[in-house]
């Protein structure tokens, strides 16, 4: 059976193209050995990233980002088995909010001016996990 989660973060420090590259490719690199997918979007210092797999590798994961002195303030949000990935084709889809047209993202208005704090994660139809399988069919595909 499948499981995902969904964490944020705070950036330690700002992430410029340089620093993200970086990073997606280190995660790139382990999801694909782990069998792990998801989708990582970075803007304003923070991320929030869902992550799907088996639960012992994406716990293991998530243990290892916890310790990642890139982050703090690293908080699980959500949890839960699931039946399909929703992002089978990508080892770690990847969204900057920093780069994309403004114009693009009004649907996405509160989660930008408010943060991750502005997300409620409960249940099946939480609104961060909307958001996230949104992103994905709005900038990703």
């Amino acid at each position: 059976m499948n499981h995902e989660l969904i964490y944020t973060s705070c950036a330690t420090h700002e992430m410029d193209e340089t620093n993200l590259t970086e990073l997606l490719q280190q995660s790139r690199e382990k999801n694909i050995r782990l069998n792990i997918t998801g989708l990582l979007v970075y803007g304003n210092r923070e991320f929030i990233q869902l992550l799907e797999g088996h639960k012992t590798e994406i716990f293991s994961l998530y243990d290892t980002i916890v310790k990642d002195d890139r982050h703090q303030q690293v908080e699980l949000l959500w949890d839960s088995e699931i039946e399909n990935r929703s992002f089978m084709d990508w080892s770690m889809a990847f969204l900057n909010v920093n780069t994309v047209d403004k114009i693009k993202l009004k649907a996405y208005s509160t989660f930008l001016q408010e943060g991750v704090s502005s997300l409620h994660l409960t249940g099946n139809k939480s609104i961060g996990r909307r958001l996230l399988i949104g992103m994905r069919n709005d900038f990703i595909t």
